[in-house]
């Protein structure tokens, strides 16, 4: 989702980008619930790889999963949530719902305590996944129950 805009002259020219015509996403915030964390590889190995996201069903008030998010994090931020996240080490997981097997493998579950912050392009709502993510960072102004799973009644959503 997201606007393309181009200049009123220009030409369209199929299969080829021009500077003349930007896309510009549909960015969202969406504040989420720290249910576990990946380790990292490659050149995050020994570091925080992602973060596995939950918020609350508005239904059940449930905590299921969301998603994750890897991306966003300077090295001071990934050693900063792993100071966070180590003491909250639980042996299962806190979610509801079925963590996908390719995200849940390898997971340090925590007690799903810490609220924080994304940007996300799309909120699919058949799978109930946020698409496209990026850390904005911790939000010690809410709590767990505070956050909801995205209202798709209203479009994309944005919590």
């Amino acid at each position: 989702m997201g606007l393309v805009v181009k200049a009123r002259t220009s030409k369209y020219r199929p299969g080829r980008r021009s500077p003349e015509w930007l896309k510009h996403p549909l960015i969202q915030t969406q504040e989420v619930v720290i249910g576990g964390w990946r380790a990292g590889q490659g050149g995050r190995e020994g570091l925080l790889g992602g973060m596995l996201l939950g918020a609350h069903d508005r239904d059940t008030g449930d905590l299921v999963y969301i998603g994750d998010v890897g991306t966003g994090f300077n090295h001071q931020a990934l050693l900063d949530a792993q100071a966070k996240l180590d003491p909250l080490a639980r042996s299962t997981s806190p979610f509801a719902n079925e963590v996908p097997r390719d995200r849940a493998r390898g997971a340090h579950w925590v007690e799903p305590v810490l609220v924080g912050e994304v940007v996300y392009r799309q909120f699919t709502p058949r799978e109930h996944r946020l698409r496209h993510t990026a850390w904005r960072g911790w939000r010690p102004d809410k709590t767990p129950p505070e956050v909801l799973v995205p209202d798709t009644s209203r479009g994309a959503g944005d919590g």
